[in-house]
């Protein structure tokens, strides 16, 4: 069983943050920890800058960078977002944080956005300027490259929970962005049906690699709808947009995982996955 009390909230600060679940990692114990106030998962202990670049040591993007694989991976996936931008936002200058090898910002040039990355891979910065023939700039988002108030909307696609402190962060972006202006957030449900059955499967089995939706410490946050909705409430930040969406997952090859996936394969359903599906997009907008 979990230790009973994980450090204090980072969000509200009560300290009755408890552990729900533990994992080994890199050699070390980590928990996620719930606050029973604001409902945050965290991970606990909070990953330093270093744990965090020892994580994701290594060349990661390697398979993207290659004609046609970011479109066979990620292609769908960026359109649906495209289309979610352009619901609120027509045209304006867009920067897209984490971008990989850039295929959303040429999807967004092609439609008339003044669009570019931000890549800390150097590699994929370089590689997908030379491909897509976009500018990717392999620096953070807060380097000074960008002059307050000078961006119309920030894509954040799996990116805040990674941050090392997400309300801070988009307080950041929230600073650059002009009066009105947008930012595009996707993770995760922690607390969605499919990461709740993986949850009381992993107890089950006491296995804790089931609860497959859980990336502790790999995700430094955690969040549900409302612990999301906090976050960007205490940045400044109201939601324009909010939808759903389930990823597809190839079933596991066969044996005792293909069967106990089986309750989760409705989940792909149109109907179903809109209610319901572990993916969370949200349409921020700034306050005024």
């Amino acid at each position: 069983m979990p230790g009973v009390l994980a450090e204090p909230c980072p969000l509200c600060d009560r300290a009755d943050a408890r552990a729900v679940h533990a994992r080994p990692f890199a050699g070390r114990r980590w928990e996620l920890a719930r606050c029973r106030g604001c409902g945050l998962h965290f991970t606990a202990p909070t990953p330093t800058p270093d744990d965090l670049s020892d994580f994701y040591a290594g060349d990661y993007h390697a398979g993207l960078r290659r004609p046609g694989a970011a479109e066979a991976a990620f292609g769908d996936k960026y359109r649906r977002y495209a289309d979610a931008l352009g619901r609120h936002l027509r045209s304006g200058r867009v920067v897209d944080v984490g971008c990989s090898t850039g295929l959303l910002v040429r999807l967004l040039r092609d439609r008339g956005y003044d669009a570019e990355g931000v890549e800390l891979n150097a590699a994929s910065a370089a590689w997908g300027q030379k491909h897509y023939g976009v500018p990717i700039h392999a620096e953070a988002l807060e380097g000074g490259r960008y002059a307050p108030g000078s961006l119309d909307a920030v894509l954040l696609t799996d990116v805040l929970e990674h941050t090392p402190h997400p309300a801070e962060f988009l307080r950041g972006v929230g600073r650059l962005l002009a009066p009105g202006g947008l930012v595009f957030v996707t993770f995760p449900d922690i607390g969605s049906a499919e990461s709740w059955y993986q949850y009381l499967l992993s107890k089950a089995f006491r296995r804790d690699w089931l609860w497959a939706t859980c990336h502790v410490p790999l995700h430094v946050w955690e969040f549900t709808r409302r612990s999301a909705e906090g976050t960007f409430a205490a940045a400044g930040f109201g939601v324009a947009e909010f939808r759903r969406h389930h990823p597809r997952r190839p079933p596991p090859p066969g044996g005792l995982l293909k069967v106990l996936s089986l309750p989760t394969r409705p989940l792909g359903w149109p109907v179903v996955r809109r209610l319901f599906g572990t993916q969370m997009e949200f349409v921020l907008r700034k306050a005024d």
